[in-house]
């Protein structure tokens, strides 16, 4: 009986699109997010709070933020888009999660929870000098910058999927609204609102899976079937190659995802700002537990949402817009299926969704990045409430400017992604990935390679960026026949950066003893949690 019901759900969708509902979902939802900007914005008197929330986050709203902010709707439909696109060898990425578990666990977040810096780019300064220093606080901000600017097209292209709306306009009136949250919210608006985010973000992935399964009545074993009818690469992809036109196997999949997730756990503000709103390194490291846990089970039901959308419009191609096919349509088949297929009401409830992640990703960003940029550029001496309260009121404008920037860049990435005619994935190199690899390379300098000063780590890494760009934009830079792989675009530039400074710091006859040795990973790691090191930047 139930497949009967649903399938006379789906038809009404279908021939209406999202109805009056839907969109009171949407304005239900975003009343909800509002409160929490409300509630959080009472509570703020001073960046501390704005930017770290007074370091007393629960440890389980702050590993739900993490997987929220990371996952975004880039990887909600650039995951499902590339199992639709490309098969199951996305899976390979969470086999290499298991190692960087293996890492991050026992080497970064006690390392950096004994530091607690509101900007992780200050211990740049202490390790090597103030020029390194901003050379990462650079890097991360043209990092960040592009993600949001991705996160925000790609939830506008959903948005304008499933709406019917200009893509562009939709561009310009979510950053607007983003940017206003942005202004009042802080960090710990930023945290809760992605606790909700990251519940609806399960119902969505899991709506398809149970959709399908009762609708059609075929098992994901049926799905898998569909699929490698499509060609053999959807079903049995290779294992590896070092040849790095191939664009995806397994095994650089999965090493793409263990270079991801370590560079992002030992470098990236987004993150290490949240472990630092934690009260110890136990609820920082419990905080990351529950990232990975809750990373790892929405991941695979996004890839088993891809594999039931594939088998469901390959099976019914005659529910999908003319002069549309399943595999091609990428990206767009979520969006889709979304406004065309689910009942009343939850396509309003999955639009909220996207548009809420498209916002809340910006705030995210913007506050990660305004706290670099207060603590790094524009801290004052520590002083009285006046100071205080000046740069609260300094990092809430800029964050009014940071949002305008990403509303200019995701307009350039909207016209470049339809001019070119890339998919999300594609996109992310060129966008923002680029910057991670340097990024990551000059934290595991300053972390592992003790011998290694400015003189070496400064140079290694400013060829790190020239090898990334080059990797990642490679055919139109060269005039060459294929892209290289977007999923070598971390890795061997990171690579390189690391294995160029320890070979520089031999070749320039570095002292083995030097002031920024005490920065290395072993004695900042001898220090007792408790006591933070000597001249602590913040």
């Amino acid at each position: 009986m139930a497949p009967s019901l649903l399938a006379d759900a789906s038809t009404t969708s279908v021939a209406g699109g999202l109805r009056l509902l839907d969109y009171g979902m949407v304005v239900a939802y975003l009343l909800a997010t509002a409160a929490i900007v409300v509630w959080s914005a009472r509570r703020q008197k001073d960046t501390e709070t704005f930017f770290l929330g007074n370091r007393q986050m629960p440890w389980l709203a702050v590993g739900l933020s993490i997987m929220a902010t990371l996952l975004s709707s880039i990887s909600y439909l650039g995951l499902t888009g590339e199992m639709v696109k490309n098969g199951v060898s996305v899976f390979g990425t969470y086999l290499g999660w298991p190692l960087a578990m293996l890492m991050v666990i026992p080497l970064f977040i006690p390392f950096f929870m004994r530091l607690r810096l509101t900007s992780a780019y200050s211990y740049l300064e202490l390790r090597f000098n103030r020029s390194a220093r901003r050379l990462g606080s650079g890097l991360f901000f043209l990092l960040r910058l592009g993600w949001i600017s991705m996160v925000m097209y790609s939830g506008s292209l959903a948005l304008s999927a499933m709406a019917g709306w200009n893509i562009y306009s939709v561009i310009i009136v979510l950053g607007l609204a983003a940017t206003l949250y942005a202004f009042f919210g802080g960090f710990e608006a930023v945290i809760w609102t992605d606790v909700l985010q990251a519940l609806m973000l399960f119902g969505g992935a899991l709506g398809i899976v149970v959709f399908v399964w009762l609708t059609t009545g075929d098992s994901p074993a049926g799905w898998w079937q569909t699929a490698s009818t499509i060609d053999s690469a959807h079903t049995r992809p290779p294992w590896f190659s070092l040849d790095p036109r191939v664009r995806m196997t397994i095994g650089t999949v999965a090493i793409n995802g263990f270079f991801w997730q370590i560079c992002t756990h030992a470098s990236d503000q987004v993150v290490l700002q949240r472990y630092s709103s934690t009260s110890s390194a136990y609820a920082a490291t419990r905080s990351y537990i529950v990232n990975m846990l809750s990373s790892l089970s929405i991941g695979l039901l996004l890839g088993l949402s891809g594999l039931a959308l594939l088998h469901y419009y390959t099976t019914r191609p005659e529910r999908l817009a003319e002069g549309m096919s399943a595999r091609d349509a990428g990206d767009k088949l979520m969006p889709y299926f979304y406004s065309h297929e689910l009942p009343m009401g939850c396509a309003g409830l999955i639009l909220a969704n996207f548009l809420c992640d498209a916002m809340q990703t910006l705030v995210a960003g913007v506050n990660s990045i305004a706290a670099v940029a207060i603590a790094d550029f524009f801290r004052d001496e520590p002083g009285d409430r006046q100071s205080a309260a000046r740069q609260l009121s300094m990092a809430r404008w800029l964050t009014v400017f940071l949002g305008l920037v990403c509303i200019g860049f995701a307009l350039v990435i909207a016209i470049v992604s339809r001019e070119y005619e890339f998919n999300i994935v594609d996109l992310m190199p060129r966008a923002f990935n680029l910057f991670l690899g340097p990024l990551a390379a000059l934290f595991f300098i300053g972390m592992f390679v003790p011998r290694a000063t400015a003189r070496s780590a400064i140079p290694a890494v400013l060829f790190c960026l020239v090898v990334s760009i080059v990797w990642s934009y490679w055919k139109p830079l060269t005039g060459a026949a294929d892209h290289l792989s977007p999923y070598w675009a971390i890795v061997v530039p990171c690579v390189v950066g690391v294995s160029l400074a320890i070979l520089l710091s031999l070749v320039l006859g570095e002292p083995a003893e030097h002031p920024g040795r005490q920065y290395c990973w072993r004695e900042v790691m001898r220090r007792p949690v408790d006591r933070p090191p000597p001249h602590r930047a913040v």
